[in-house]
C-alpha cells in the first residue's frame, strides 16, 4: 500500500463514519447510502459534493473492518470511546500513513513510558518516511504540516491526546482478538496493549 495525502481532506470523520456503518448494517448498497446520505443531508455538510465525496472515504475505511464485525458492531452501537478506537482502527486499516504513526510513535510512546507527544515526535517521524519513501519525499513542507495537524487531531478527537499529554488508553479483550484474528497484531501497541 502506498503512501497518500488524503488525510489533508479526509480527518477522522467520527460521527460521518458511525452514520456510513449504520446505514451499512441496515443493508443498503454503497450507491444507496452516498445517496441517502445526500439526499438526507445527514453529515450536515454545505454541498452534496462534499457530502458524497466524505461518504466515499468513510466507506473504504468501513469495508477494512466488515472482516471484524465485534469492531463494526462497537463503531455502530458501543459506548462512546470504544467506538472512537473503531473508527481510529478502520483509518489505520484503511490509511498506511496513519498506521504507521499510530505504531511507531505512538506504540513506542506507551512501551517506553514516555507520555508526552510532541512537535519533534511529528517531525522525526515524517523526516524519517522522507528519507525511506519518495511519495514523502516529494511532499510540499504545506502538505506534510497538513497531515501532522490532521493526525494530531485525529488523537485529540480520538481522546489518545489532551494537550501533548499521551493519555491512558484502554483496549477491550475483544478487540485484541478481532484485531489478532483479522492480522493487524502490530497494531495492539498502539493500543498500550503488550502482545506476548
Amino acid at each position: 500500500m502506498q503512501y497518500n495525502g488524503a488525510l489533508t481532506r479526509e480527518q477522522f470523520m467520527f460521527q460521518e463514519m458511525r452514520i456510513a456503518a449504520r446505514l451499512i448494517q441496515e443493508g443498503l448498497s454503497e450507491a444507496e447510502i452516498i445517496d441517502r446520505v445526500k439526499d438526507q443531508n445527514l453529515f450536515q455538510y454545505p454541498t452534496e459534493r462534499e457530502a458524497a465525496s466524505k461518504c466515499r472515504a468513510c466507506l473504504k475505511r468501513l469495508a477494512c473492518i466488515q472482516n471484524m464485525p465485534v469492531i463494526m458492531d462497537a463503531l455502530v452501537d458501543g459506548a462512546y470511546l470504544e467506538a472512537k478506537q473503531a473508527a481510529l482502527i478502520a483509518m489505520m486499516c484503511q490509511n498506511r500513513l496513519m498506521a504507521e504513526f499510530m505504531v511507531q510513535v505512538i506504540g513506542h510512546k506507551y512501551r517506553t513510558l514516555d507520555l508526552t507527544v510532541t512537535a519533534k515526535d511529528f517531525h522525526v517521524f515524517f523526516q524519517d518516511l522522507a528519507a525511506q519513501d519518495e511519495t514523502v519525499a516529494s511532499w510540499t513542507d504545506s502538505t506534510i504540516a497538513k497531515i501532522k495537524s490532521v493526525l494530531r487531531t485525529c488523537l485529540r478527537e480520538a481522546e489518545f491526546i489532551s494537550g501533548e499529554q499521551l493519555l491512558p488508553v484502554y483496549l477491550s479483550s475483544d478487540f485484541v482478538q478481532a484485531l489478532k484474528s483479522a492480522g493487524h497484531r502490530d497494531f495492539l501497541c498502539a493500543f498500550n496493549v503488550l502482545d506476548e
